[in-house]
């Protein structure tokens, strides 16, 4: 039996799924967000250390882990994982994306291209509104060009995206952001990256007043906590989604009851903001009668709404999250 102590910053219902998935060969101690006093004890029996996604492993740590073989982390970023003193000790250290992070972070680029594409209206548009000509078959000067006139169809390019919540989501759609030459990428979480990283990214850390003022995409991946709750007074209140330029589109990909939906619905109906999409929810499921979903069923308004589908074919098992540490183990035994 080998000893695992597993940091994390997430919430019991992701807990139980990353103990259930164990391998039997493992001793699993979760803990979230620990102190250093917290962590102590399983310290100083672990074999093995997963980190998942923003939970630090300091010197500290691995001098109090005296049996510690392996670190991994689960996620794209260790720069809170003291390599120096791992590689001084011996100890190995694996960083291993997350596939539900790049599920998510592709899903929020289609809301956001959706979006400032208007996609819902061209699809349904093509679909079903009579050409206003007759039909001629194209050839290299034979096209019909817009030939519906859309005046509205907007591009990535040089627009400021601005990202909050910015986590393994963020960090991965800022990578799928930089082929479309975006103007700028701001953020905001509550503790900004190391210049080197915002380097690595090419996004720089704002407050969330600005974020919002300077925004013509608003991408909130916000995880949910009493502080980030809407109706508390935390997360996208009216007040704060006031800030947004009626230009900008909101793309929600976060917790539910982070974001005033009545608001962004009002916001919508009296154009003080172009679009938005959502595949998160104050109450899920949605309802057939829900107000968001009354709104969105007519293709001529902007809002666009999945069924919390963005990581929906991600592999649900978390087995993988021990996967480097039952390679290392089987290596050990050859």
């Amino acid at each position: 039996m080998y000893n695992v102590l597993f940091l994390t910053d997430r919430g019991l219902r992701h807990q139980e799924s990353a103990l259930r998935a164990a391998p039997p060969e493992l001793k699993v101690t979760m803990l979230r967000a620990p102190s250093f006093e917290q962590a102590a004890a399983a310290l100083a029996q672990a074999h093995f250390i997963i980190s998942e996604r923003n939970q630090p492993v300091t010197a500290e740590m691995i001098a109090a882990a005296p049996h510690l073989k392996l670190i991994v982390r689960l996620g794209s970023l260790a720069y809170d994982i003291d390599r120096a003193a791992a590689a001084a000790r011996g100890v190995q250290v694996v960083v291993q994306a997350v596939i539900g992070t790049l599920y998510c972070a592709e899903h929020a680029l289609m809301m956001t291209l959706a979006c400032l594409k208007r996609l819902g209206r061209s699809l349904h548009a093509a679909l079903y509104t009579p050409a206003p000509f007759s039909p001629q078959r194209g050839d290299e000067d034979t096209f019909s060009f817009n030939w519906l006139n859309f005046s509205d169809v907007g591009t990535l390019f040089g627009k400021t995206v601005s990202i909050i919540g910015m986590g393994e989501i963020g960090v991965e759609l800022t990578r799928l952001l930089k082929p479309f030459r975006v103007g700028a990428i701001c953020y905001n979480k509550r503790t900004p990256y190391p210049t080197a990283v915002e380097a690595e990214l090419g996004a720089h850390f704002a407050t969330l007043e600005d974020c919002l003022q300077r925004a013509d995409v608003l991408i909130s991946l916000l995880p949910y906590a009493p502080t980030t709750d809407y109706a508390l007074g935390g997360g996208l209140t009216a007040a704060k989604l006031a800030l947004l330029p009626p230009t900008a589109c909101l793309i929600h990909l976060g917790s539910g009851s982070v974001v005033d939906e009545t608001e962004v619905l009002h916001m919508l109906q009296t154009r003080k903001l172009a679009g938005a999409a959502f595949d998160t929810f104050e109450y899920e499921p949605l309802t057939d009668e829900h107000p968001l979903v009354l709104y969105a069923r007519d293709p001529q308004h902007n809002l666009l709404l999945t069924p919390h589908t963005a990581a929906a074919s991600a592999p649900s098992n978390r087995a993988d999250d021990y996967a480097a540490i039952m390679a290392y183990l089987a290596a050990m035994q050859l």
